[in-house]
């Protein structure tokens, strides 16, 4: 079992020990072979990346850079850790029908068979929106799910060094909550549809000229993606 500690890392299987964030790279290295063998990959931006596989998941841990979104930074010590599912298998569906040539990549409609737990909850061992129902609107901020179609399993996990304040509290700034945005899967949800893409969906506002609406916090975005696939908003290919 792999258990994410928000600000401090992640504790690895087996009694591997702690992959703690602001390990230099060899720190980093040494801690992951305990679980496995360790290749290096090389990932543009990032300065270093490191990846192990353990059952049906791989971890790749290292700077900023790794996981491809959010505020990129110098840094040359772990603050990133990604575990993606391997290994799975697309497998029908009993509300989506299956195209004959699908070249989409595999969806997760199963647990993994490692759990990945934050908070006593399996982040791989239920489907997506209900992992996401579960850990609440004021979860940790470094924490994102990958977008999956309805009823799919998360296949990609990526947790941050990061917190920011729980509750949604906003005072003294002007960070965005879920509030803003519940027309989009409520009263207004037939003015929005969800396109798929290879990595996840993009919000569109329907119309002459649909229009695409970038949410600039992953956080945020995964929320509100989530919300709308569970409202039963329009989903359209990509």
């Amino acid at each position: 079992m792999f258990e994410l500690l928000p600000r401090i890392g992640i504790v690895l299987p087996d009694s591997a020990g702690t992959l703690r964030f602001g390990m230099d790279e060899d720190a980093a290295q040494a801690t992951l072979a305990r679980l496995g063998q360790v290749r290096g990959d090389d990932v543009p931006g990032a300065p270093w990346a490191l990846t192990v596989a353990c059952g049906d998941l791989e971890l790749t841990a290292g700077p900023d850079a790794i996981a491809r979104s959010g505020p990129q930074q110098t840094d040359p010590l772990l603050t990133n850790v990604v575990l993606r599912r391997t290994g799975h298998t697309r497998r029908p569906h009993p509300r989506l029908p299956m195209a004959g040539h699908d070249t989409r990549p595999p969806v997760c409609w199963g647990p993994a068979a490692v759990p990945v737990v934050l908070d006593d909850i399996d982040l791989f061992g239920y489907p997506a929106t209900e992992v996401l129902e579960a850990l609440g609107d004021d979860r940790d901020s470094g924490l994102r799910l990958r977008p999956v179609v309805p009823g799919g399993y998360a296949h990609e996990v990526t947790f941050r060094r990061e917190r920011l304040p729980r509750g949604g509290d906003r005072t003294g700034t002007d960070e965005p909550v879920l509030a803003d945005y519940e027309h989009m899967w409520t009263t207004g949800r037939n003015a929005w549809q969800l396109e798929r893409t290879g990595t996840g969906y993009l919000i569109v506002l329907k119309g002459d000229q649909p229009m695409d609406m970038l949410i600039c916090h992953d956080t945020l975005a995964d929320q509100i993606i989530a919300r709308m696939i569970a409202a039963g908003v329009e989903i359209v290919a990509g």
